[in-house]
């Protein structure tokens, strides 16, 4: 019994026992009361006990006019309001109801039946506090005055509470039916279905109804009913079970991968059991061509030449392919990671861990040429590219990487490099020679077109003009050594530089370049000085090669050496060779030029600040002839100012692998001796006018009989008009050349056919001469041509033919 019902049942009990009792008189009721007051007093204490300590609020109010008259305690603490300011006031002016009328409207229905409760009512403080209470009311009697009882429970926690299981409850079904994984509810004693999501309904194809009742093996969750018995005997045994990976079949016989978790749980002392099932087909799928996609990535990776590997977002080294274990030794476990680093030359090292953090922390890609160590220990370049992966978020998830061995290429590289430096050395070089070649034959071109204006334009005394002749002979001679010395350089860089390999007398041919510079060492009052030793065997060689390689050297000894100097040269035999020294006190060579004396186009001067002339390709030819013989050439120098000594050494007993002219195959050396020509007639066949009309002069001023030929038509017309004892036709002419003429004259069979012929061209190539040989000509001349020669040479096959006939 509740304190409510004890104090109330208290009250009743009092007032019950005081009706009772009818005094028959004045006296008699004096002695019952006398006897009644000690029970009154007891129940009034009883009752004020249990008034002041209920756990309850309780007010008592005047039944006529609905004030208050009493409150205990717990009012006062629930209320705020102090005993006498609750006293006299009605329920609505303490919050209990929301106005008058509400609280005369229970009053009401509390005089209509004596009883009323409100479960939930609000109740507002003196504090202005919300308080949710439970008010239960009744009225009695009491000595005829009628008393109501308040009874007021704080029930806040309660009603909190109950809002806040009902909001879970709200929460859970609303999460229970948004959820996108499937969740059935199982009866933990019957094992069947009580409910089911929204979800479930749509990944098996049943129904609510169809689903209520059935157990799991019967909606294609386990196979058969002995699976699903061993499943909750497992989740009976540990509270939950879990399968990452269960089939499933629905109702309509559709497949699927489903991850299946459930737990046992009590509500209200029922034990329930939760199954939330999660379709992972498409995962597993996903998963599935994850798995098949990075097999082909291996499979393809492990049979390209190339080195692969892959990475993490990170950087990690995850993965080699089998290339790299073969190129650097190593296993995946050894280089995975960031200690790849360790087959990386060390000077390559920082460079490369830069631009891979780089590339890292910016998500380019990646790029780098560095060296990796083979197994072997050598060092070969690569070409390492990382290109980062990302999902669909733009996120990397890894990076993919090849490595192309570039080390063959590098080398090729660096020839080229090498090979292109070296072009461009050349091209400067050959812009220089160029330029020095372009002055060399200016220069004696000035003085023979200012004398030759001289010599026509004005009287000069017979002193004057002889100089200008010889100065004119002299230009000319160095014109034509020019020349040749350029063609001697591309017979040499086509390979078909040629010697006439005979006996040589080292003596005689030195001794014949010397005295070719006595008059110019001479003019220079420079002292010549030879030392030869006696006795020295013949050598096989070219003696007018040998002669040129020797001028050569003599030619640079008496250019740079200042006047009053000296000039050395000796002949003695060392180690099997005849060695020819020539050294001077001249200007010398400095060191860091010395290794390239005897390039090609080299010189100490350039530009057009030179001191001295030249083209700078003597000393090549000259190497060159001494190589072909089999021999050296050396140059030495102290430096600057100090001299040089050129040093020839050629082997005594030598055999030179080229191709050798048969004797007397070379053009003969003329002797001033000219023999006579006079009454020969020639005919002249040469497009140029000048050349034409210069031959023809020579031959003249010695007695020819010149008939001239501006073509090869022109001069096959006049050769069948009449004869003549000699035929000199130039080779380079248009229309027809002095090929087609010559064979067309031989070709004629009569007297005239057997015509002594000379090809005169101004082509130096080293065939022309065979070519004009075979073609029909007897002889072979270039130009320019020296006029003893010209003369001697027409002399010479006239002779021939005499003989013949």
């Amino acid at each position: 019994m509740s304190q409510i019902e004890q104090i109330f049942e208290a009250v009743v009990n009092i007032i019950a026992y005081l009706r009772q009792f009818k005094p028959p008189s004045t006296q008699m009721a004096i002695v019952n009361d006398r006897d009644a007051a000690p029970a009154l007093a007891a129940s009034e204490v009883r009752y004020r006990r249990l008034f002041e300590t209920a756990q309850d609020a309780i007010l008592i109010l005047d039944g006529d006019g609905g004030k208050i008259i009493d409150a205990n305690p717990f009012v006062i603490a629930l209320l705020g309001y102090t005993l006498e300011e609750l006293t006299g006031k009605e329920l609505w002016e303490i919050g209990l109801f929301p106005d008058i009328e509400a609280s005369k409207e229970a009053f009401a229905r509390l005089r209509r039946d004596g009883y009323i409760r409100y479960e939930d009512l609000p109740l507002e403080t003196k504090g202005g506090k919300r308080v949710d209470v439970e008010f239960v009311s009744n009225s009695y009697d009491v000595d005829g005055q009628n008393v109501i009882q308040c009874n007021i429970r704080d029930i806040t926690e309660r009603v909190e509470a109950t809002r806040a299981m009902r909001a879970s409850e709200v929460r859970y079904r609303r999460l229970f039916e948004t959820a996108q994984d499937a969740i059935l509810i199982v009866d933990g004693e019957s094992r069947k279905i009580i409910d089911a999501n929204p979800f479930v309904i749509d990944l098996l194809g049943y129904s609510l109804e169809e689903l209520i009742g059935k157990e799991l093996w019967e909606i294609g969750l386990f196979r058969d009913i002995d699976e699903s018995k061993a499943a909750f005997d497992r989740l009976q045994k540990d509270g939950y079970i879990r399968y990452e990976d269960l089939p499933l079949e629905t109702k309509d016989g559709k497949r699927a991968e489903v991850e299946f978790v459930s737990n046992a749980y009590e509500v209200n002392g029922r034990n329930v059991i939760q199954c939330k099932i999660r379709d992972i087909t498409e995962r597993k799928s996903a998963e599935k061509a994850a798995k098949e996609g990075a097999e082909r990535f291996r499979f393809l990776a492990e049979s390209m030449p190339l080195m692969v590997f892959t990475a993490g977002p990170n950087g990690d080294v995850d993965y080699f392919n089998k290339q790299w274990s073969t190129f650097t030794g190593l296993s995946l476990d050894e280089i995975k990671d960031w200690r790849w680093t360790k087959f990386i030359h060390p000077d390559d090292v920082k460079e490369t861990a830069r631009h891979w953090r780089h590339a890292l922390e910016s998500g380019e890609a990646f790029e780098a040429q560095h060296r990796f160590r083979r197994a072997d220990g050598s060092y070969r370049w690569h070409l390492s590219r990382a290109c980062p992966m990302r999902d669909a978020a733009g996120k990397i998830t890894m990076w993919i990487s090849s490595n192309t061995d570039i080390d063959d290429q590098k080398s090729t590289e660096g020839a080229l490099t090498h090979l292109y430096k070296e072009a461009e050395s050349l091209n400067r070089a050959k812009d220089e020679f160029l330029a020095t070649l372009s002055h060399e034959l200016r220069t004696p071109m000035t003085s023979i077109l200012g004398w030759t204006a001289l010599l026509a334009a004005t009287t000069l005394d017979e002193t004057t003009r002889k100089e200008g002749m010889a100065t004119i002979h002299r230009s000319a001679q160095a014109q034509a050594q020019l020349i040749d010395d350029v063609l001697d350089v591309s017979r040499m860089i086509t390979g078909k530089l040629r010697l006439t390999i005979e006996p040589v007398d080292m003596e005689s041919v030195l001794r014949s370049a010397i005295t070719a510079f006595v008059p110019a060492a001479e003019a220079k009052e420079l002292r010549l000085r030879m030392d030869f030793q006696p006795g020295l065997l013949h050598l096989g060689g070219d003696p007018a090669r040998l002669q040129q390689v020797f001028w050569n050297l003599l030619s640079n000894a008496v250019k740079f050496t200042p006047a009053g100097g000296r000039i050395d040269v000796r002949l003695f035999l060392r180690d099997s060779s005849a060695v020819v020294e020539v050294q001077d006190t001249g200007a010398g060579i400095r060191p860091e030029f010395l290794p390239y004396a005897f390039d090609r186009f080299a010189q100490q001067e350039s530009g057009t600040m030179r001191h001295h002339g030249g083209m700078g390709i003597g000393l090549s030819i000259a190497k060159q002839l001494v190589e072909l013989h089999g021999g050296t050439i050396t140059v030495a120098s102290e430096g600057k100012g100090l001299g040089a000594t050129f040093t020839v050494s050629i082997p005594v007993q030598v055999s030179v692998p080229v191709e050798v002219f048969p004797a007397g195959g070379r053009t003969k050396t003329i002797s001033r001796n000219v023999p006579s020509i006079a009454g020969l007639r020639v005919l002249v066949v040469d497009d140029e006018p000048d050349s034409r009309r210069t031959i023809a002069a020579i031959l003249e001023q010695y007695g020819a009989v010149i008939t001239a030929a501006a073509s090869a038509k022109e001069g096959l017309t006049l050769s069948a008009r009449q004869s003549f004892d000699v035929l000199l036709c130039d080779i380079a002419m248009p229309e027809q050349d002095g090929y087609s003429l010559i064979r067309r004259v031989r070709s004629s069979g009569d007297e005239k056919s057997r015509i002594p012929a000379v090809a005169l061209t101004a082509y130096g190539r080293p065939s022309e001469r065979e070519i004009a040989l075979a073609e029909g000509f007897d002889e072979y001349l270039k130009k320019p041509v020296e006029p003893d020669e010209l003369v001697s040479i027409v002399a010479d096959v006239a002779g021939r033919k005499a003989l013949l006939v």
